[in-house]
């Protein structure tokens, strides 16, 4: 109850906030917002991702307003910025938020080459850290996210964790059918999205080192935000759910394949599957 709490005064925080900057910054902000809900078509962003996903697909908005991040989910964009420069691990060094938005265009977008110092990277920073207009700066030196979110990650990756490392064949199947039933209307039988939804795996979807092939992180995210607008699973469905979907095929990064978040966990892709 306190984390929802407290997530809900930050989403408060920012909708006082309102109005675009003036002139240039205003501009580019607005551009940043365009990119993060259109990544894969618009004309700047493009040439930079190979996936047919937009920022706006995990980073949702909040009802009808249309700034994406804003959603009040482990999502959100909103405080984001006042963790940066922040410790990451994944680094082993210190990164600024554009480095962080590098990481997702490289690995969850499927990303041609570094948006960094760029006209799309600088526009992406701008929008997010205008949705932290007027919130206390706090550094973070344990990771490239908001203390909140830290917390709450943390607790629900240990509670996936325990979960995978017990993974059958069965909660495969289960995983299957749970996908059909939940997950099929909107993303494909074939996981290859449909309209407005993103697909899940294929050349098109993230790779295998992005964020959400991760199975941990996967379930924290589908967990807190799937089905959309009637989220209901229970963790062992949502497990079985993020097991199947990350158990088919995507682009590797880097020589990083699919197999390698399964090995993460003491597990076997292909008897998980077989």
């Amino acid at each position: 109850m306190k984390k929802k709490i407290v997530l809900t005064f930050i989403i408060t925080v920012f909708s006082m906030a309102g109005e675009y900057p003036q002139g240039k910054l205003g501009e580019v902000v607005k551009l940043g917002e365009d990119i993060v809900n259109h990544t894969d078509t618009n004309t700047l962003s493009k040439p930079y991702v190979r996936s047919q996903l937009q920022c706006s697909n995990c980073h949702r908005k909040k009802g009808a307003d249309s700034r994406a991040g804003t959603a009040k989910t482990i999502g959100t964009f909103v405080g984001t910025s006042t963790s940066f420069p922040a410790y990451s691990k994944r680094h082993k060094d210190i990164i600024s938020l554009q480095n962080r938005i590098d990481g997702c265009f490289l690995r969850c977008m499927n990303g041609t080459k570094s948006v960094v110092n760029t006209k799309v990277g600088i526009a992406v920073e701008s929008y997010i850290t205008w949705l932290s207009t007027g919130m206390p700066v706090k550094m973070s030196s344990k990771a490239p996210r908001t203390p909140l979110k830290i917390e709450m990650w943390s607790k629900s990756r240990k509670k996936f964790i325990a979960l995978f490392k017990k993974t059958t064949h069965q909660n495969y199947l289960s995983g299957k059918a749970l996908y059909v039933k939940e997950c099929a209307s909107c993303h494909g039988d074939d996981g290859q999205g449909k309209g407005t939804f993103p697909p899940l795996w294929g050349s098109t979807s993230y790779t295998a080192d992005g964020s959400m092939a991760k199975l941990p992180n996967a379930a924290t995210w589908i967990e807190d935000n799937m089905p959309l607008n009637n989220t209901h699973l229970t963790d062992q469905q949502t497990a079985d759910i993020t097991l199947y979907i990350n158990a088919q095929p995507r682009p590797e990064y880097r020589g990083f394949k699919v197999e390698d978040n399964f090995k993460k966990l003491g597990l076997d892709l292909e008897k998980i599957k077989n």
